[in-house]
Protein backbone atom coordinates (compact mmCIF):
# COMPACT_ATOMS: atom_id res chain seq x y z
CA UNK A 1 0.00 0.00 0.00
CA UNK A 2 1.14 3.46 -0.76
CA UNK A 3 2.23 5.75 1.55
CA UNK A 4 -0.67 8.77 2.40
CA UNK A 5 -0.04 12.29 0.74
CA UNK A 6 1.32 14.50 3.59
CA UNK A 7 -0.88 17.55 3.49
CA UNK A 8 0.40 20.61 1.87
CA UNK A 9 0.32 22.72 4.72
CA UNK A 10 2.53 20.35 6.75
CA UNK A 11 5.27 20.01 4.02
CA UNK A 12 5.67 23.85 3.99
CA UNK A 13 6.57 23.79 7.49
CA UNK A 14 8.91 21.36 7.44
CA UNK A 15 10.32 23.50 4.55
CA UNK A 16 10.19 21.15 1.58
CA UNK A 17 9.33 23.46 -0.76
CA UNK A 18 12.31 25.59 -0.50
CA UNK A 19 14.81 23.18 -2.28
CA UNK A 20 12.14 22.46 -4.51
CA UNK A 21 9.36 25.79 -5.03
CA UNK A 22 8.19 24.13 -8.33
CA UNK A 23 6.73 21.05 -6.27
CA UNK A 24 4.63 23.46 -4.15
CA UNK A 25 0.57 22.58 -4.31
CA UNK A 26 -2.37 23.65 -2.50
CA UNK A 27 -4.73 21.23 -1.07
CA UNK A 28 -8.33 21.48 -0.73
CA UNK A 29 -9.43 23.68 1.44
CA UNK A 30 -11.59 23.47 4.49
CA UNK A 31 -14.98 25.27 5.13
CA UNK A 32 -13.19 27.14 8.09
CA UNK A 33 -11.86 27.13 11.75
CA UNK A 34 -12.57 24.28 13.28
CA UNK A 35 -14.04 24.80 16.93
CA UNK A 36 -12.84 22.70 19.99
CA UNK A 37 -15.59 23.39 21.79
CA UNK A 38 -18.39 20.15 21.32
CA UNK A 39 -21.69 20.85 19.67
CA UNK A 40 -24.28 20.87 22.09
CA UNK A 41 -26.21 18.37 20.38
CA UNK A 42 -24.04 15.57 21.70
CA UNK A 43 -24.66 13.52 24.92
CA UNK A 44 -22.71 14.07 28.08
CA UNK A 45 -20.18 11.17 27.74
CA UNK A 46 -19.58 11.93 23.99
CA UNK A 47 -19.21 15.86 24.45
CA UNK A 48 -16.20 14.39 27.24
CA UNK A 49 -14.69 12.28 24.64
CA UNK A 50 -14.80 14.81 22.40
CA UNK A 51 -13.12 17.06 24.60
CA UNK A 52 -10.76 14.82 25.48
CA UNK A 53 -10.00 14.03 21.29
CA UNK A 54 -9.63 17.82 20.54
CA UNK A 55 -7.17 18.04 23.41
CA UNK A 56 -4.89 15.82 21.50
CA UNK A 57 -6.12 16.22 17.78
CA UNK A 58 -2.83 17.79 15.59
CA UNK A 59 -3.42 21.72 15.18
CA UNK A 60 -2.29 22.50 11.40
CA UNK A 61 -4.43 20.59 9.15
CA UNK A 62 -8.27 21.02 10.98
CA UNK A 63 -11.27 22.77 9.52
CA UNK A 64 -14.36 22.55 10.26
CA UNK A 65 -14.99 20.38 7.46
CA UNK A 66 -13.15 17.77 9.80
CA UNK A 67 -15.96 18.32 12.88
CA UNK A 68 -17.91 15.25 11.67
CA UNK A 69 -14.89 13.46 11.71
CA UNK A 70 -14.55 14.26 15.50
CA UNK A 71 -17.71 13.61 16.37
CA UNK A 72 -17.92 9.91 14.85
CA UNK A 73 -14.38 9.42 16.64
CA UNK A 74 -16.06 10.85 19.47
CA UNK A 75 -19.31 8.23 19.75
CA UNK A 76 -17.06 5.44 19.06
CA UNK A 77 -14.34 6.46 21.99
CA UNK A 78 -18.09 6.79 23.74
CA UNK A 79 -18.81 3.65 23.47
CA UNK A 80 -15.63 1.98 23.55
CA UNK A 81 -14.95 3.77 27.43
CA UNK A 82 -19.11 2.02 28.16
CA UNK A 83 -17.71 -1.87 26.97
CA UNK A 84 -14.72 -1.12 29.37
CA UNK A 85 -16.55 -0.17 32.23
CA UNK A 86 -18.91 -3.06 31.54
CA UNK A 87 -16.50 -5.37 31.16
CA UNK A 88 -13.29 -4.19 33.00
CA UNK A 89 -9.82 -4.27 31.56
CA UNK A 90 -10.57 -6.70 28.38
CA UNK A 91 -13.17 -5.89 25.77
CA UNK A 92 -15.44 -8.45 26.03
CA UNK A 93 -16.64 -7.93 22.08
CA UNK A 94 -13.16 -7.44 19.64
CA UNK A 95 -15.98 -8.16 17.18
CA UNK A 96 -17.74 -4.99 17.77
CA UNK A 97 -14.73 -2.67 18.29
CA UNK A 98 -13.52 -3.68 14.99
CA UNK A 99 -16.50 -3.21 13.51
CA UNK A 100 -17.13 0.33 14.58
CA UNK A 101 -13.37 1.11 13.67
CA UNK A 102 -14.36 -0.37 10.40
CA UNK A 103 -17.16 1.45 9.55
CA UNK A 104 -15.85 4.80 10.72
CA UNK A 105 -12.42 4.37 8.40
CA UNK A 106 -14.68 3.78 5.49
CA UNK A 107 -17.29 6.53 6.48
CA UNK A 108 -14.38 9.23 6.96
CA UNK A 109 -12.53 7.96 3.63
CA UNK A 110 -15.28 8.12 1.83
CA UNK A 111 -16.39 11.40 2.36
CA UNK A 112 -12.62 12.83 2.72
CA UNK A 113 -13.53 14.46 6.07
CA UNK A 114 -9.66 13.81 6.99
CA UNK A 115 -6.68 16.40 6.05
CA UNK A 116 -5.32 13.14 4.71
CA UNK A 117 -8.34 12.68 2.77
CA UNK A 118 -8.31 16.10 0.99
CA UNK A 119 -4.84 16.37 0.35
CA UNK A 120 -5.24 12.44 -2.01
CA UNK A 121 -8.34 14.00 -3.57
CA UNK A 122 -6.76 17.54 -4.29
CA UNK A 123 -4.17 15.47 -6.34
CA UNK A 124 -6.96 14.00 -8.10
CA UNK A 125 -8.92 17.16 -9.17
CA UNK A 126 -5.90 19.29 -9.73
CA UNK A 127 -3.98 17.73 -12.56
CA UNK A 128 -2.09 19.63 -14.65
CA UNK A 129 -2.16 19.05 -18.02
CA UNK A 130 0.02 16.81 -19.84
CA UNK A 131 2.59 17.53 -22.35
CA UNK A 132 1.08 15.15 -24.77
CA UNK A 133 -2.18 16.51 -24.75
CA UNK A 134 -1.48 19.52 -26.66
CA UNK A 135 -0.48 16.99 -28.93
CA UNK A 136 -3.68 15.29 -29.07
CA UNK A 137 -5.60 18.36 -29.06
CA UNK A 138 -3.37 19.49 -32.48
CA UNK A 139 -4.02 16.42 -34.07
CA UNK A 140 -5.99 16.04 -37.81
Amino acid sequence: MARPRTPSNILELRGAFRAHPERQRRDAEGAGEFNREPPEHLRPDVARAWRYLAARLPKIALTSSDELAVEQASRVLSNLWAMEQRMGDLCGSLSEFKALNDALARWLGLLGMTPRDRAHFAAQTERKPSAFAALRDDAP
